[in-house]
């Protein structure tokens, strides 16, 4: 079974990026521009990780991750230098993001899932 991850952020450009650099036969991704999308997407069929932009329309990544599920690990995607959040995000990635890094992280789920 496919590993399932929704990325979320405000500029589609990103999210076509981040689909295409990270979706695999194993790893499903969903992306989403709106937070609100999003939410009835995480309710319909919760996601096994959620990458979330900081900056976004009418919210921000961490006031929208303090609505969703704890036990789905979150990841903060920013261009933010000094940042203070609100939620304890798993891991917080920069941007410009290394690919690199961002696939470590997903091949460690990917690994439980299949253990």
């Amino acid at each position: 079974m496919a590993l399932k991850i929704y990325y979320i952020d405000d500029e589609a450009e990103l999210c076509e990026i981040f689909q295409y650099t990270f979706e695999a036969d194993d790893i499903q991704i969903q992306t989403f521009t709106d937070t609100i999308l999003a939410s009835e997407a995480i309710k319909q069929s919760a996601p096994d990780l959620i990458f979330v932009d900081f900056r976004l329309p009418r919210t921000t990544g961490d006031e929208f991750a303090l609505t969703l599920p704890p036990s789905i690990p979150k990841f903060l995607v920013t261009g933010d230098i000094m940042l203070e959040t609100k939620y304890p995000f798993t891991k917080i990635f920069p941007k410009p993001y290394r690919k690199d890094e961002i696939e470590q992280c997903i091949r460690v789920y990917l690994d439980r899932s299949k253990a």
